[in-house]
């Protein structure tokens, strides 16, 4: 019995000390751990932390309401909480949400305040993923023309720090869904959404790899499920897209006159756009009026989009010079979508052209090039 008491004694003090953490832990501010894994230089308070997960949960939608209310959401945690890396950090990139899809307008006050804000988290901890995000965003912009390859790097140093994060992936998916590489685009929006089944705008893009690669009807499925505060303009012109494609008109047009009746002014001009394709061949002269009114949209970030509907519709009026400089635009702005362009059957009037074979050629050789240095060890 000797023996066993000095033992006993030894596990209720361990068992006391467990008690103790665990009420230490519950009842102190803590400090957060940041995804990477490392810590934030300051203790962070729960309230600052629940500040940054319910704008966490807003950074994937795209209108003026979400947009507002989680630029207050970051900057009261950080009110609360100056060293707060991962709020300067999302912060950062809810500042490049506003001037890509809500104010382009503002672009350069919104770029500096991104800038400063993704900086100062670094200064904070220079191993912070979301401070990479930021800097990745900031780069594949219509100010930045849209810098693939080195938005894909910082999106990359972000993952190599968290493997594990949905922001990141779903990124990488809407950067390579763009350039055409569905395959890749596909595989991480997967992961994202394995990894939190409800983020929206890795849905979004995987319908996108998923329409664009030809399957209309397994794409319209994801697209009818993407809320609505979410990239809403382009959803819905992607939707008739898809209707369209399966000749399923009426129903086009009456998603169309629905989206219309919701999107006001149509800012980013998809709207319009997917109208003028609609119409290309029985309303040619309306199709016109269409494509010169996408011609006074925003610089916002789904405007390369609208560039696309534009040519489409040029393309299947027979007005090839019209159709390649729409294409031109499209792919300078951002969605230089050579897989895409190779086999959309809207195209397919103009595919004897010189014009568009001297375009599709470059496009091809530029596909080639930005897969050679995204996937180097890819055969």
């Amino acid at each position: 019995m000797k023996t066993r008491r000095p033992l006993l004694a030894g596990v209720f003090l361990a068992s006391i000390a467990v008690i103790l953490g665990l009420a230490i832990w519950f009842f102190w501010p803590s400090t957060i751990a940041d995804q990477g894994g490392s810590q934030s230089k300051q203790s962070v308070s729960r309230e600052a932390q629940d500040l940054l997960l319910r704008a966490q949960y807003l950074s994937v939608r795209t209108t003026d309401a979400d947009s507002k209310i989680a630029i207050a959401l970051l900057e009261n945690a950080i009110a609360l909480a100056p060293g707060f890396a991962r709020a300067h950090a999302e912060l950062a990139s809810a500042y490049v949400t506003r001037l890509a899809y809500v104010t382009p307008d503002e672009t350069r006050e919104l770029e500096e305040k991104a800038f400063a804000a993704a900086e100062k988290a670094l200064s904070i901890d220079p191993d912070v993923p979301e401070a990479y995000l930021a800097r990745g965003d900031l780069l594949w912009t219509h100010s930045q023309r849209f810098a693939h390859e080195r938005a894909v790097q910082e999106f990359r140093r972000a993952l190599a720090l968290n493997p594990q994060s949905d922001q990141t992936h779903r990124r990488l998916a809407r950067v390579f869904v763009h350039l055409g590489f569905f395959e890749e685009a596909r595989s991480h929006a997967d992961l994202a959404l394995t990894i939190n089944p409800s983020n929206a705008q890795a849905l979004n893009s995987r319908a996108q790899a998923i329409l664009w690669s030809g399957k209309d009807e397994e794409s319209l499925a994801i697209l009818l499920s993407i809320p609505g505060p979410v990239l809403p303009e382009l959803v819905d012109a992607n939707t008739v897209f898809a209707l369209h494609r399966l000749g399923r008109d009426d129903e086009a047009w009456s998603h169309l006159r629905q989206a219309l009746a919701k999107s006001g002014n149509d800012p980013s001009g998809n709207l319009r756009g997917v109208e003028a394709l609609l119409v290309a061949e029985s309303e040619p002269r309306r199709a016109l009026e269409l494509i010169a009114g996408v011609r006074k949209r925003t610089t916002a970030n789904p405007s390369h989009h609208a560039a696309y509907f534009a040519a489409s519709a040029l393309a299947r009026m027979g007005r090839a010079e019209e159709a390649v400089a729409w294409l031109q635009e499209a792919a300078s702005t951002g969605f230089p979508c050579y897989s895409l362009f190779e086999r959309d059957p809207n195209l397919d009037p103009i595919r004897r052209d010189p014009r568009f074979q001297t375009f599709m050629a470059e496009m091809q050789k530029s596909s080639a090039s930005l897969r050679r240095a995204l996937f180097p060890d890819s055969r």
